[in-house]
Order: C-alpha cells, then structure tokens, then sequence
C-alpha cells in the first residue's frame, strides 16, 4: 500500500480519535519526557482492538542519548517500523540497524522485520548520498523541516532528499508543515507531490484529508 500520511501523536492520545483520523501510518512520539513513554503500552494495547497494524514509533536522535532505550520500549509494543529523528548520515542508519537486531533478539522476534525511516537533519540532508545502501532496513527517507517551504534551503533540501530516496531505493516523505490555512498547506502537498515525494508527515489531523487527497 502507498503510504500518503504519517501521523505523529503523543503517547497519551486517544487511540480511538486517532484511528478515525484515517492516516495510512500512525507514528507514536517518543521524543518527548521519558515519562510519557509510559502511556504508550496503554496506547498500544487499546490500539490492537481497533486495528490489526500496530502504530510506528518517533524515536529520540541519537545525540539525545536515548534511542537504544526508546527502541526497548517500540519493540515490546510491537513496532513494524520506527522513525529516527536527527538523523546525521547513513552511519547512523546503520547504528539504529544494529540496535534494532539486539532489541529484536531480546525480544524473541526475527531479526531483520522492524523497518526504519529515517530523517535527516542539515548534517544529513548535506550528506545524502551516504543513505544509498547504509541499510537494508531503510524503507522511506524523510527530512526535518524548519525553513519556508518557499526558501532556497527548503528547495535544496527537499531536492537532496528525493534524490537520496530514489537512489537508496525508499521512498521520500516530505517534511511537517506549520498549522495554517487549507489553501496553503494543500498548495506545499501538490508542491511535495511534483517534486517526487510520496507522502507527508504532520501532526493536525484536519491536514490529514488533504494529504491523502492530494497524494
């Protein structure tokens, strides 16, 4: 199934609002206060009774120092896929691939079956070429944002990133835009949609509708 929306919610949300949002990929937030984490089993457990695929997980960048333990925490809820925010290079796709394999063995699972998007911050959109083949898991490269989507940077970043996705063989997730009017976000969608991005990250449900529309 293409995947259009990405929608990324705090731990404590309500997993029946969320899932009648009706994004095609729902992301778990682990960024934030480790003691939020724990209401992401209790997000889990309602979210088995409502839909067979379990959410994907926002994990913390490396630099914050707690990605192997947020990993702990995705991989017992039952993680197909996690998101790794600051993401500098491949060698850190490669890095998260490793901590994947240990947390899956612990686990009991198979190694090898929880997939990785990663999002490159400027250090990684300046080195995107190191995403070609740093890993087997990478299934979709997306990028952090924080410029106009109108500014030069935002241009040459968007460009790197697709470029980097089509030549690692995943596909290319444009970037969180700011909450506004529905004119304007759904004019940066088609932008994002002609310059070969497949899908698109938020965290307003009302920008869902438009996503999937426009994608």
């Amino acid at each position: 199934m293409k995947i259009r929306s990405w929608l990324v919610v705090e731990p404590s949300a309500d997993a029946a609002t969320v899932h009648s949002a009706q994004a095609d990929v729902t992301v778990l937030d682990l960024t934030g206060a480790a003691e939020s984490w724990n209401a992401a089993v209790d997000f889990c457990r309602a979210w088995a009774g409502i839909s067979p695929v379990p959410p994907a997980f926002l994990l913390p960048a490396f630099f914050s120092a707690r990605t192997d333990a947020a990993v702990e925490i995705a991989l017992r809820c039952g993680a197909y896929s996690v998101v790794l925010t600051g993401v500098r290079g491949g060698g850190e796709v490669q890095r998260l691939d490793m901590a994947l394999r240990v947390a899956e063995i612990r686990a009991g699972q198979v190694p090898g079956k929880t997939r990785i998007i990663a999002l490159a911050d400027a250090a990684g959109v300046l080195s995107a070429s190191a995403f070609e083949r740093c890993s087997a898991r990478l299934t979709a490269l997306g990028w952090e944002g924080g410029y106009g989507h109108l500014s030069d940077t935002a241009r040459f970043a968007a460009a790197a990133i697709v470029l980097a996705a089509s030549a690692a063989g995943a596909a290319a997730i444009d970037a969180m835009s700011a909450e506004g009017d529905e004119a304007t976000f759904r004019t940066e969608c088609q932008r994002a949609k002609a310059n070969g991005f497949s899908g698109k990250l938020c965290r307003s449900v009302r920008q869902i509708p438009i996503i999937n529309r426009v994608f």
